[in-house]
Order: structure tokens, then C-alpha cells, then sequence
């Protein structure tokens, strides 16, 4: 029997750009949400980790889209955890559409004290009542910039009240749209995200302006680095396009 959790979904209209195409925020909220419904089944809930002074913060994620996703179209949405490495805790989730997989996704998770911000060990909170699945890797190498690329700034961002979610922070999935809104094509209405990966480095706190730099490798990717006011990096990026 198959216990991966997996649930019905469909994309809504605020999830939705003028062509009804699902928008990479959008995507990513429909599979992380899956995930927080594994937890809170299986348990320990992501409540559960919070009411112990824990959470789980996203580091890194790889994600491949195969085909256009539209509107309210009828989706089964997969989340599941893998066995952890050291001190990561990985994650895969995906989406099929009419028995296909059109998305997939990579995820690398660190366990930590909400406190003191200190990673914990993975053995330091019980996570064997949940089903794990395979992990499976998307790239084979880590998401770096080139040390030779110039970044030049497209513009800042001025976290606000919106962003932020229950840990406090800037949420994960809204800086997908953060630096779409720097993608030109996406909002021609010409093309769609094919494929995205992210580095978090720094969560984004409520009142900071972080600085987005931007330019574009030789295959057309863009490539993005945020930059809090202290200076240190707040997340790297690399987003994927494909016309329509």
C-alpha cells in the first residue's frame, strides 16, 4: 500500500496570472501546504515542533515544471519526507495532472531552535510515525553563481505585514513572486517559470528593504541574489522560463 500523502487540488484564480497560467508562488503553496497536512496527520504536526520551541526552515529547493499548469484544473498534489542527513531533513512533493507529472520538487530542511536559531540534531525530535518516501535530486550540482557574473540591482523589495507568516519572517513562497515581478517575459504575458531553485541564507524580517540583484546566464536563466540591510545574503536564486 502506498501511504505517501497525497491530496486533490486546484489552482485558484489568485493563484493565477492574465493567461489563467499558475504562478510559480502559487505552485509552491499548493505543495507546501500538502506537506503541513502530512505533519498534522501523521504527526508531529507542524504545531507540534512550535509548541516545543522548534521549527522546520526551508534552505534549499529545486523545482521542475513540464508543462503548463492552467486555472482550476483537477490536480493530485504529493508531499513526503524523507530520512533525514545529519542535520537535514529532505522533503520531495509533485504534481500529476490526469495521471502525468507535470511538476516536481526537491526540499532540504534544518530542524532549529526558534530561540536561539541553533540547527539541531535530527535525532533530537521523534519523526518515526511518518512514511518515508524516496528522495530524489532534480540537478546534480548545488545552486551557485558564477563568481565571474555581475549582478546589477533591479530593484528593492520593503517587507511588510503581508510577507510575513507564522514564523515570523518573510514566508518562503512569496519571494517567488518578489522576483518574478523582475522577469519582463512573465509579464508580457509571453512565457511561464519552467524551472526554479533557491538557496535561503537569511530570513527577512518585518521592516527590512532588501535589495534584489539580477542578470541573465548564457541559457536565458535569471539569475537573482537578495541582500539584506546588514549586507549578508538573504536568498539566491535561479528561475527557468519557457514561452508559451
Amino acid at each position: 500500500m502506498n501511504k505517501i500523502y497525497s491530496e486533490e487540488n486546484r489552482i485558484g484564480t489568485y493563484s493565477c496570472d492574465r493567461n489563467k497560467v499558475a504562478k510559480l508562488s502559487g505552485i509552491l503553496q499548493a505543495t507546501q501546504e500538502a506537506g503541513r497536512k502530512q505533519m498534522a496527520l501523521q504527526k508531529p504536526s507542524y504545531d507540534d515542533l512550535q509548541a516545543e520551541g522548534k521549527a522546520l526552515m526551508l534552505s534549499r529547493l529545486d523545482l521542475k515544471i513540464y508543462d503548463t499548469l492552467y486555472f482550476d484544473q483537477p490536480l493530485r498534489v504529493y508531499s513526503w519526507p524523507c530520512e533525514s542527513m545529519r542535520a537535514t531533513w529532505p522533503r520531495g512533493y509533485a504534481i500529476d495532472r490526469d495521471g502525468e507529472r507535470i511538476i516536481e520538487a526537491s526540499t532540504q530542511w534544518a530542524l532549529v531552535d526558534m530561540e536561539t536559531r541553533k540547527v539541531l540534531k535530527a535525532d533530537e525530535v521523534d519523526f518515526s510515525n511518518y512514511y518515508m518516501g524516496e528522495y530524489k535530486e532534480l540537478y546534480k550540482n548545488k545552486l551557485r553563481i558564477p563568481k565571474d557574473m555581475k549582478l546589477i540591482e533591479a530593484g528593492r523589495h520593503d517587507v511588510s505585514y503581508s510577507d510575513l507568516d507564522y514564523n515570523g519572517h518573510m514566508n518562503n513562497t512569496y519571494y517567488a513572486d518578489v522576483l518574478c515581478d523582475h522577469i519582463p517575459e512573465l509579464a508580457e504575458g509571453t512565457h511561464r517559470v519552467a524551472s526554479f531553485r533557491v538557496h535561503y541564507s537569511k530570513e527577512a524580517s518585518l521592516g527590512e528593504t532588501l535589495i534584489i540583484m539580477r542578470n541573465k546566464d548564457e541559457d536565458g536563466k535569471y539569475i537573482f541574489k537578495t541582500i539584506k540591510p546588514s549586507g549578508e545574503t538573504n536568498i539566491e536564486a535561479e528561475i527557468g522560463i519557457t514561452a508559451l
